[in-house]
This record gives structure tokens, sequence and C-alpha cells, in this order.
């Protein structure tokens, strides 16, 4: 059986859903033409460690094989919004641009560019930047997928995350907002405008906590009560407001037909990673170049004829000297384009290699930064000062200080010069007199930390560092401990001892 024929040999009025989370296999079969219906449904633990592409085939070998088209919903895969400016992708369509941001992705995702199988949808974009919403895994586990899936007569149609499923689910066509918690990330869905929703990929996970004032700034106004979705109900702790889980049967199968509906529309909004077809089955190729064969001989009887015939014209011509001149001419001009194109493209590759290191530079710097002023808090912080709080918010870091003098010489001098090779700045602090001694004392000191390092390509409105801020455990125990000094200070300070 040769390809075309398997491939026609696909109901056309039939799909499969493959749900891979870290810890369900879900397969979904669906029937219908006007209208889908949800025939029967599989689920399954997920096996510990194991790959993609074995996932993906233990998950459809939960029913029967058969010719059917198959798209696979997995979280193994990277998602994330991605800003770029505006001029690298200016011009580029399908592949160059697939191309062109899996080298932006790379620093995020870790997959290689040149094993980097990318989907792309527009996230819209202000000023001289451009958002993409985008779908990126590697190229040998999409080939393995396909291989598998083939091999069980049916046809992989494409791969996506399963978060951001631009679709109401059950809420008001009039204007709807979602949150979705998976596993690693969040992400927000936008119905306001129900013509034209949108979605937004924050990149941490729900436990850390560090996602709801980020989803708060990207809605804006919100419409009514904002549903919160859940991949599982073990989620359901670090969700607000009204909460639906995967875990509900009924939602499940409603999830998985509007997924299904989606994907077997004409043209999806979800950034689908489609694979390539599969080559040709040998026994075609066979016959395709037996073909060729019989017509290249064809070509070659009619092309010695036709050669006979120009030789005598070419005789004639021999005397038209200029001719072969004006064609030099025109090789020459055409050299030198090509010429300039390619000295072009490799200062474009310079451009992304110096991308790649600039970004893995900063997310060095951005590891060792918090460690850093902590330690350095550790040694400069003199006696007569205690640390109360450590706090980031609005884009700074903010540090508090009770002292019961108004002045601590040396102490912003010291944090200066420790923090500063990561990308901050001591402002000159703020006082504040408790009034607790006769003094005016203690004094409540106030200094901001400023990122002053942009990093390029990224949207860092209403931010000072494209990272996202991540207080550590050392940090929230550092500042319990300098509130419990600032404590024995102030009293000591009152005694009078």
């Amino acid at each position: 059986m040769n390809l075309q024929s398997f491939t026609s040999g696909l109901r056309q009025d039939a799909v499969t859903l493959l749900l891979i989370t870290p810890t369900r296999l879900i397969r979904a079969d669906f029937e219908g033409r006007r209208e889908l219906v949800l025939r029967q449904i599989w689920e399954a633990r997920a096996p510990m460690g194991e790959t993609l592409p074995v996932l993906v085939e233990a998950a459809f070998m939960l029913g029967v094989p058969k010719r059917v088209a198959v798209h696979v919903l997995a979280t193994g895969v990277s998602t994330q919004v991605l800003q770029v400016p505006a001029g690298k992708v200016a011009g580029l369509e399908g592949d160059e641009l697939s191309n062109a941001l899996s080298f932006e992705a790379e620093a995020i995702s870790g997959i290689n560019p040149f094993d980097s199988a990318l989907a792309a949808v527009p996230a819209g974009g202000s000023g001289s930047d451009r958002s993409f919403w985008v779908t990126q895994m590697s190229q040998a586990d999409l080939g393995q997928m396909q291989e598998s899936l083939y091999q069980r007569k049916a046809v992989l149609r494409g791969v996506v995350h399963p978060g951001g499923l631009l679709r109401p689910l059950g809420h008001s066509t009039a204007g709807w907002q979602r949150v979705e918690l998976w596993n690693d990330l969040v992400l927000c869905v936008d119905g306001s405008a129900p013509q034209s929703p949108r979605a937004h990929v924050v990149g941490t996970a729900p436990s850390r906590g560090l996602w709801r004032p980020q989803v708060d700034q990207w809605f804006g106004e919100a419409l009514g009560e904002r549903v919160v979705m859940v991949a599982d109900s073990s989620l359901i702790q670090f969700a607000d407001g009204p909460t639906t889980s995967l875990d509900e049967e009924l939602f499940l199968k409603t999830w998985l037909l509007e997924w299904a509906t989606e994907l077997m529309a004409e043209r999806t909004r979800m950034p689908l990673v489609r694979p390539t077809p599969k080559p040709m089955p040998d026994a075609q190729r066979v016959a395709l170049a037996a073909s060729l064969a019989l017509a290249a001989g064809a070509v070659c009887v009619g092309h010695y004829f036709f050669m006979q015939h120009r030789e005598k014209v070419l005789r004639r011509e021999l005397f038209e000297a200029e001719r072969p001149a004006k064609e030099m001419a025109e090789h020459s001009k055409r050299a030198n384009a090509l010429q300039s194109e390619l000295e072009h493209s490799r200062g474009e590759a310079r451009e992304l290699r110096d991308l790649r290191e600039f970004w893995k530079d900063t997310l060095d710097r951005e590891h060792r930064r918090h460690a850093t002023l902590l330690l350095t808090l550790a040694q400069a912080t003199p006696p007569e000062l205690a640390i109360v709080t450590i706090d980031e918010y609005a884009g700074e870091l903010h540090l508090t200080g009770l002292s019961m003098t108004p002045d601590v010489p040396g102490f912003a001098t010291n944090v200066a010069a420790a923090v500063e090779p990561f990308g901050w700045r001591i402002e000159p602090p703020r006082r504040r007199a408790l009034n607790l001694a006769a003094d005016g004392g203690p004094w409540q000191l106030d200094w901001s930390l400023r990122t002053v390092i942009q990093n390029p390509g990224l949207n860092t409105e209403g931010q000072t560092n494209g990272v996202p801020p991540a207080p550590s455990e050392a940090a929230r125990a550092a500042s319990a401990a300098a509130r419990t000094a600032a404590t024995t200070l102030v009293a000591d300070g009152v005694s009078g001892r």
C-alpha cells in the first residue's frame, strides 16, 4: 500500500486526541461531520521516566489501532510567548520564520535550533517588537512519534501544548477570561473580544505563587469573575475564585471536545507543530524512477535531433561576437549580488551567536545575584544596623533596616561594590525617625536597589529586568532573622542599654 492510498483511507470525519501529562495518559476518539461526538475515552496512569514518543505510543495503544488522524496534546513540549524585534522577522514566513524563532527560543527552551520543530502564531506586539506564541519540540521526537503511529495505521497530524485553548469552555460568548494552572507553567486566555481571543504564557510553576501579579497585569480590567482551570486536583490549592479541574469527568469530556473541534477546523488558531510528510514507499519510488527513466530516454532522443538543428543555427551565430560579452557581464553582476547576500547572511549569523552568548551571561548573573546580595548583607551589616525586610516589587529590590543613628557609614558603599557587577544600583536611603528615644531614634532606613540592565528582545514595560523575580528560601529566612534582630535593637535603644 502506498502513502497516497494509506492517507486517503483515513476517515475524514474521525479524529483521535492523545493527552499526555506527567501523571495521565488519555485517548479520546471522536466522530462526526457537522458536529463531533465523543465515541470512546480511555485513561491510564503515565509511567515515570519515559520519553514523549514512548508515552504517545502507550496512550494510542489504550484503544484499538486503526486508520485515524491523531493530534497529540502534550505538556512535555515547550510553549512560550516570544518578543523579537520586527526587523529580524520582517518578510519571513513559513519555515524561514520558524527557523528564526528557533534561535530566539533556544535560551529558554534549551532545544538546539538545528533539531527544532517549531510552530508559531502571531500574538500582537507593540512599537518595534512583534510577539509570537510558539510551540517547540525536538525534531527527533516528532519523527519517532510519526513513525510509531504510522506503523499502527494512524497518521500524526500535529503536536501542541494542551494549555491556552482559545475557546470559552461553557462561558458566555459575550466575554470571558480563564487562567489555566499546569504543573510547570500558567496560561492566561482572554475572550473579552470573542472574535479575537488571545493567550499569554507565564513561565513559572503555580506553586511558586509569583504568577498572580503578572496575570493581573496582563488581563488588565477583569470581566466579572475570572475562572481558573487546573490540570489536576493537586493544583486547586494554588487557585483563587471559581475553579474547574480536568479530574472532573464531565468537564474533561467538554474540554476534549472543544480541542477536537478547534483542531478539525480548516485553520486552527493554536501553535500546532505539524510533521513533514513521510517519504514515498519503496515500491512507488521504483515505479516513479522507471517512469522518469523512460521519460529521460524520450527527452534524450528529442534532444539529439534538436541539437542537430541547433548546430546549424549556432554556426551562423558565431559571427555575433557581442552576445557572449553581454552574457559574461550579466553573470558577473549576478555573482556580485550573491556575494553581497552571502556577507549579509554571515552578519546575521554573527548577531544571533552574540545574542545567545548575551543570554547565557544574563541568566548566569541572574542565578547568582540574590545569593551574592545575601552574603554581602551578612558580611557588611554593622552591629548598629538591623535589616528588617528584603522585598522585591515594582521591578526593584527594597532593603528596610533599623538603626540607632540616622547614618550608617560605609554600608551602602560596601553593598554597591558587591552588587553593581550584577546590574543593581543602590539608591541613597530614605530615613524616617521613629521617635522612640529622646534624640528621635531609632531610625528606619530604606534602600532601593534598581536594575540597570535591560534584556534585549523582551517586553520590559513595567519592570526593570526581563527575568521574573524569584526570591529564594534563603532570602525569606534572612528577612525573618532581620526582624528578630531589629526588635532587640529597638528595645536596647529605648532602655538606654
